[in-house]
């Protein structure tokens, strides 16, 4: 009891001093920023300057950071979330700051206050400055096969997952060109996004999409119109629900017929694989609930297929045998299905943000040991979460088993996978070769800063001692890429190896997964699926590990995003498309995606208590 009481102390203390940093999370000495020729002229105290220096930092090195973090956002991050930028660069910035600025061959230091109020002003500028730009609805022909060749050439110079796909992007792209040559008309840029999200969708990077960044939702009528009742997956079959009172809760719409046969005579399954693009690629579990989710979405789904939106919509409601047939009236109003177990962790990643970590574990029936990990969070950018783990993780050193709940974590950093694996690494099984992947690039000889944020370094990096470089070696006698690519056209393998601690834990781990661990959340359960000690829980996860860049195509402006990384799990297979699967599959149930009661960790827990 005592340890437990000293573990909610630590967390306590962190929680104050991370509330004292709060009044600066959003905030500016500024009250605009503006641009010359990309450089920042800032207002202070009603006068335009141009900034020179920031605290202990120039203004190139600002900039320098905002665009390798941010990419085509690099100056709206500069403007509106200055603190953010500066605690990512490792510095506390307090509430006055020192400033140089200039005014023509004139040079001045002042003393800035930070301020929300200040910060207020700057989004309200920017937001004037972006309603006063002619935004475009359209461009010409020669423009958009100029975007569209542009496009194609992002792929072939930048793209990773397009050297593993056997999708014949180039003939694609031949007959988009060919379609839209045919009206000689200038090409709506809504409709040209759509058609090149469609292509990038089928090479099979889940990091990759392709986005109108200047679409106004407002001006479609259409597409925020939704199907009348709420759409989730049981048993692999689509089920149409209608929210009651409490939230999380749900019935069936139609109780005698609970599942969803087709949508104007589209069987649902066939409307997944011929509409819903963007998860096409994605591992089954993940494809079927986020095509529901899409189908939801009914007036999106067909705007962003650049398809009319039919006058009637006919449900087919079915109960395996009998079939039940409705008109159904599309609606604005927000039907979509939110189970209670994904609100409740959007709650728990919403108070660890803020400092406040008791809802991060807590001991289960059977002296179980449970974790909850949201978010795949950076330690440096959370005060006290890294004690508070450690901490954590010393009082549940004596509990029967360990679970590490990673449901719904949409990713982020892998700190926790360095952190965790010191405590889920036994020493037999170190160092752990964890992760592969390959960097798009021409300069094989460079050392990649974006790999080694990800704690990828090459056989020869300094970061691996002779230890790690010889489980490298065993690991690569059995190791074979599920996929051929050309080497060529990327750097020499990177690897994430892992240590074991002092004193790893000796009982038996269960990493609790589903369909929505995404991105370093599937890093994470890959890196220890395979040791003696682990067993992966749940269902497969959705896959993905991209290292992603941003650019703009010259003319329509679109954005298009796109991974240069191709990152293998220790079996050989991509992240991307496979995901990883569990070792014990346990499903939601209906009890669970009905009343939230969460069925799955109850049946882990049996399942460990009976062992």
């Amino acid at each position: 009891m005592r340890t437990y009481f000293v573990l909610f102390a630590l967390c306590f203390i962190s929680l104050i001093g991370f509330g004292q940093q709060l009044q600066l999370e959003k905030a500016s000495p500024f009250t605009a920023v503006t641009w010359e020729n990309k450089q920042p002229i800032v207002q202070f105290n009603n006068e335009w300057y141009t900034l020179e220096k920031l605290d202990i930092y120039t203004t190139k090195e600002l900039l320098d950071f905002c665009k390798s973090q941010f990419g085509t956002k690099w100056k709206k991050r500069f403007s509106e979330d200055l603190i953010e930028v500066l605690k990512k660069m490792g510095s506390r910035p307090k509430e006055k700051v020192n400033l140089v600025l200039s005014f023509g061959e004139q040079q001045k230091n002042v003393i800035g206050i930070y301020s929300f109020e200040n910060r207020q002003k700057v989004l309200k500028y920017n937001y004037q400055i972006e309603n006063k730009r002619n935004k475009l609805k359209k461009i010409t022909l020669s423009q958009a096969i100029e975007d569209i060749e542009e496009f194609q050439q992002i792929l072939e110079k930048r793209s990773s997952y397009v050297q593993v796909s056997s999708y014949n992007y180039k003939s694609a792209i031949n007959s988009l060109k060919t379609k839209i040559s045919i009206s000689k008309n200038d090409i709506d840029i809504n409709y040209l996004a759509y058609e090149l999200a469609k292509i990038m969708a089928e090479i099979g990077d889940r990091h990759s999409s392709v986005k109108n960044e200047s679409f106004i939702k407002k001006e479609h009528p259409t597409y925020a119109l939704q199907l009348p009742f709420s759409i989730a997956a049981l048993k692999g079959k689509a089920i149409a629900l209608k929210r009651i009172e409490k939230e999380g809760i749900y019935e069936y719409f139609h109780p005698d017929y609970p599942y969803i046969k087709s949508i104007n005579n589209v069987a649902i399954d066939r409307m997944i694989d011929s509409l819903v693009y963007r998860s096409k690629k994605a591992p089954k579990e993940t494809k079927f609930r986020r095509g529901l989710s899409e189908i939801q979405q009914l007036g999106k789904l067909y705007f962003t297929n650049n398809l009319p939106l039919p006058k009637q919509i006919k449900v087919v409601f079915t109960n395996g045998k009998k079939d039940k047939t409705e008109i159904v009236q599309l609606q604005k109003e927000q039907f979509q299905y939110y189970s209670k177990l994904k609100q409740n962790t959007f709650l728990k990643s919403r108070d660890i943000k803020e400092g406040n970590f008791k809802q991060i574990s807590k001991l289960l029936t059977g002296n179980i040991g449970y974790i909850s990990l949201p978010e795949m969070y950076h330690f440096g950018e959370i005060e006290g979460l890294e004690q508070c783990i450690n901490s954590t993780l010393a009082a549940f050193y004596n509990t029967k088993a360990l679970v590490i709940d990673l449901r719904f974590n949409p990713g982020g950093g892998r700190d926790l996978i360095q952190k965790l694996a010191k405590y889920n690494i036994p020493k037999s099984n170190a160092p752990w070769v964890a992760n592969v992947a390959y960097l798009r690039t021409e300069e094989k000889a460079n050392i990649h800063t974006s790999m080694s944020n990800r704690f990828l370094y090459r056989h020869t990096s300094s970061n691996f001692n002779a230890f790690d470089k010889k489980a490298i070696d065993e690991f690569s006698k059995d190791f074979v890429l599920q996929k051929e690519f050309d080497s060529s056209k990327f750097s020499n393998p990177h690897y994430m190896v892992l240590e074991s601690g002092n004193m790893p834990y000796a009982k038996p781990i269960y990493i609790l997964v589903n369909e929505h661990s995404f991105s370093a959340a599937t890093v994470f359960t890959s890196a220890f699926k395979g040791l003696p000690n682990i067993k992966i829980v749940g269902v497969t996860t959705d896959g993905s590990s991209g290292n992603s860049k941003k650019m703009n195509l010259k003319h329509s402006k679109i954005r298009v995003r796109i991974s240069t990384m191709l990152s293998f799990q220790r079996n050989g297979k991509t992240l991307d498309g496979n995901g990883t699967k569990p070792d014990i599959y346990i499903p939601e149930d209906e009890e669970q995606v009905l009343k939230g009661n969460d069925t799955q960790l109850k049946k882990l827990i049996e399942i460990i208590n009976n062992r």
